[in-house]
């Protein structure tokens, strides 16, 4: 008899956004130019020089802060080079500030409960299928 791990129960149950189609590149330009007085063309090449700029630095291997993020060269174990990213303070605040947050959360009910709480609700959904311990 195969049963259920730990990790099926709290993917199927913990709490997660229920994500909208992505906002595509010229949405994003579109929402800058109407918040500034830039023209499209301005803010497009605004942001292709940012991001040969961002490679740059972190070629030469320098933290960059922009003020939307701190993005950090890094290297995995296996020698790939990769970028970490720490997001601007106001951004996370943002979407943490109370009843800011517009979108959809799944299992919402769910907010608090720890990993052994979603082992239960799983066991008591799935007697015929109980977690392995």
């Amino acid at each position: 008899m195969n049963m259920a791990t730990k990790i099926e129960a709290i993917t199927a149950y913990r709490p997660r956004i229920g994500l909208g189609d992505a906002a595509s590149e010229e949405r994003y330009m579109e929402l800058i130019t109407q918040r500034t007085t830039l023209s499209s063309g301005v803010v497009k090449n605004v942001q292709e020089s940012e991001v040969e700029t961002l490679i740059g630095l972190l070629l030469d291997c320098r933290p960059v802060h922009t003020g939307i993020g701190i993005y950090t060269p890094n290297i995995a174990l296996d020698g790939t080079m990769e970028v970490k990213v720490r997001l601007d303070k106001r951004i996370t605040r943002a979407l943490r500030a109370e009843g800011a947050f517009r979108g959809h959360i799944i299992n919402a009910e769910n907010i608090g409960k720890t990993a052994d709480d979603l082992v239960v609700q799983w066991d008591e959904a799935h007697p015929d299928d109980p977690i392995e311990t």
